[in-house]
């Protein structure tokens, strides 16, 4: 059996080291992946996990590697397990991933599988996971470009129902501290309604939510470093 699907070291470590927010970063919410999940700019709810490690922790990994690590991570562990189950045996069609204006790229792909969730490369933009989750936008600059963090949207939901919202991984290269590179993971997220300017249903749920976010963080973070 894989390694995400059992909790190891690094899960409880990371359930202990990382940090959440209520808030995430600016360019999240003035993002493409924000438009077409909340085109009107009701009022939404947002949240961050992050994490920092030493730059050695992710030796010989690209930003896309260790971000489709991440998403095997998340997606495919242990944490997610009943989520994906629900949706692969008809859940998704309560609220399949469709945004009006969104154009998929040609070779989008329908994943249902963890088999089929890579650890080299991210899907290309418009895959749909387990008919519920759409891949919105990554970014992963060029090496030999000026450092920015490298990103992936997951979409879920429908701004053409009253819940949807956004899923985003991110690796920022920080600056040295004490002579040593770091690296910080983030999932940033918002939920919103985007048919009435209200609180979503997960509003409800924010307790909850907040708890299962660190869930699936730490099991994305033990597949990056279980590598």
């Amino acid at each position: 059996m894989a390694s995400w699907w059992f909790p190891r070291p690094y899960f409880f470590q990371s359930l202990g080291l990382s940090q959440s927010t209520v808030s995430v970063r600016p360019e999240f919410l003035a993002s493409s992946s924000f438009q077409f999940v909340n085109p009107r700019h009701h009022v939404a709810g947002t949240d961050t996990v992050s994490q920092v490690f030493p730059e050695s922790a992710v030796a010989g990994l690209s930003d896309e590697q260790v971000l489709a690590l991440f998403s095997r991570g998340f997606f495919g562990g242990f944490v997610f397990a009943f989520e994906r189950t629900a949706l692969r045996v008809g859940g998704w069609r309560l609220l399949p991933a469709r945004y009006t204006g969104f154009k998929d790229d040609p070779s989008a792909s329908m994943i249902w599988n963890t088999s089929e969730l890579s650890n080299i490369n991210l899907p290309p933009v418009g895959s749909c996971l387990f008919g519920s989750f759409k891949v919105l936008d990554k970014q992963i600059p060029l090496e030999s470009s000026e450092k920015r963090p490298s990103y992936v949207d997951y979409g879920f939901g429908s701004d053409e129902f009253e819940f949807a919202g956004c899923h985003r991984f991110q690796i920022t290269r920080l600056q040295p501290a004490n002579d040593k590179p770091l690296v910080q993971l983030e999932l940033q997220g918002f939920h919103c309604n985007p048919q009435k300017n209200q609180p979503s249903v997960g509003k409800l749920l924010e307790w909850f939510h907040y708890i299962y976010a660190k869930l699936l963080f730490a099991n994305g973070v033990q597949s990056v470093l279980l590598r």
